[in-house]
């Protein structure tokens, strides 16, 4: 019986000792997740900051397209003084809108 409760204290201690060393490498594998999921949450972040910003400018380069056709329609009617026809003026206005979608993205 004595000889079993040393050899029962040491095995103790050394179960102590792994599970310690264990609980820190899991401490140690979380915070370097952590740090990971924190970074691509900040590069998720760029992407949709990037992406909302073109958004917007492709809709402002399309707006001012239909903005400039309707002014060109307005101010010279079917025919402008150059001698370009609506149909003319429309494509124009498809181009414009084509270089939008080129420069910003659809």
């Amino acid at each position: 019986m004595k000889a079993v409760l040393p050899i029962a204290l040491l095995l103790l201690v050394a179960a102590q000792g792994c599970e310690d060393r264990r609980v820190s490498d899991l401490d140690q594998r979380v915070k370097a997740l952590e740090q990971s999921v924190k970074s691509l949450q900040i590069a998720q972040s760029k992407i949709t900051e990037e992406e909302t910003k073109r958004h917007t400018q492709l809709q402002v380069c399309i707006f001012e397209a239909n903005s400039k056709f309707q002014g060109s329609l307005e101010r010279n009617g079917a025919k402008r003084s150059d001698g370009a026809t609506a149909s003319d003026i429309e494509k124009q206005k498809r181009d414009a809108i084509e270089q939008c979608k080129a420069q910003y993205g659809n």
